[in-house]
């Protein structure tokens, strides 16, 4: 009988997936620094269209009028559940992670805005950035997680959102993450018939962890897809790269024809610059059919002290490895 349930297999995959798309460096030491907010959405639409800067948006659940200091207080002391641990993390969130040198230093690529729901003022910008809470009707539970961070082109266009408290490095990375993405997409923007940045801006997104079926996921494949039709020689390399980025992506949703495919991409890797990559996602997609065996075999190779080999350093050796230890905890 085996010891793990399915949901627990589909967590696991999503986590590796996710470590193995966005690296993160060690933390920073936490430095006095401001970031320079605008104080509305309409000012930071006027300030974005002069700077030509995307937006991001932190959107939070302040003090409300009728709630003390000391209430809060009363709550944080009490241990008061999910709400309190809420309270804590934003109060983190606040006073250290958006105070980060890094998050500060990351903040200046965009035209960044705070806004308080709790604020009266900030009800047209709640409508407009549909960042309200609402309610799922089966169980008449809320179904915004704040904070939210949004980020938006110049003109107010959405281009992805995410929910929750962050920690300071994560954050800085995400920022980042969102500004790496605004420049692809401009550069899609400017010249929508180069596979090179088609291909470029479909990896973008698929970095950003998409679910299948939702909005980003259909952006990825939609990138990826053009780059293989505009390059269908690969003479330019977009074709194949797209077709190794879009293998990877489906492997949640089909990982046995993940496997053909990543194995078929393999002998097509003729300068091997790819190679690691395909043997890795390759074992992660034996992994999610439960083809141990399988895996292990492939994730051996990256298990190696010869400074010399291309396994050694490479990045994907860390969560090869981790993915290797785990596999003979479960199965020796």
């Amino acid at each position: 009988m085996r010891s793990h349930r399915p949901r627990h297999r589909a967590a696991a995959i999503a986590a590796l997936l996710l470590l193995a798309l966005i690296t993160i460096g060690a933390p920073s030491p936490a430095a006095a620094a401001t970031i320079d907010w605008h104080g509305s959405l309409e000012d930071a639409l006027a300030a974005a269209e002069q700077s030509g800067k995307p937006i991001f948006a932190f959107v939070y659940l302040g003090e409300s009028p009728r709630q003390s200091s000391g209430q809060r207080q009363e709550i944080s002391i009490r241990g008061d559940g999910v709400q309190a641990r809420a309270q804590i993390d934003l109060e983190l969130m606040l006073q250290e992670t958006l105070a980060d040198r890094d998050v500060v230093s990351a903040a200046r690529s965009f035209e960044p805005l705070k806004l308080d729901l709790c604020d009266p003022g900030t009800d047209a910008a709640r409508v407009r950035l549909k960042v309200g809470p609402g309610v799922d009707a089966g169980s008449e539970t809320r179904v915004a997680m704040y904070p939210i961070t949004l980020f938006l082109d110049p003109t107010g266009k959405e281009l992805f959102r995410r929910h929750g408290c962050v920690p300071a490095v994560g954050y800085a990375a995400q920022l980042q993450q969102g500004y790496d993405l605004f420049l692809k997409r401009k550069a899609v923007l400017d010249d929508p018939q180069d596979a090179r940045k088609r291909r470029d801006l479909g990896r973008a997104y698929m970095e950003l962890d998409p679910t299948a079926g939702d909005r980003v996921y259909a952006s990825a494949v939609e990138h990826l897809d053009a780059a293989i039709q505009l390059d269908p020689e690969n003479l330019t390399g977009a074709n194949f790269d797209a077709r190794v980025d879009l293998a990877i992506l489906r492997i949640p949703e089909g990982p046995a024809e993940a496997v053909s495919a990543l194995s078929a991409l393999q002998g097509e890797d003729a300068d091997g610059h790819r190679k690691l990559e395909l043997q890795y996602y390759t074992a992660i997609a034996h992994f999610v059919t439960e083809d141990y065996a399988s895996a292990k075999r492939l994730l051996r190779a990256f298990e190696t002290n010869d400074r010399n080999s291309p396994y050694y350093d490479s990045p994907w050796t860390p969560q090869a490895l981790g993915l290797l230890e785990y596999l003979k905890q479960i199965a020796p």
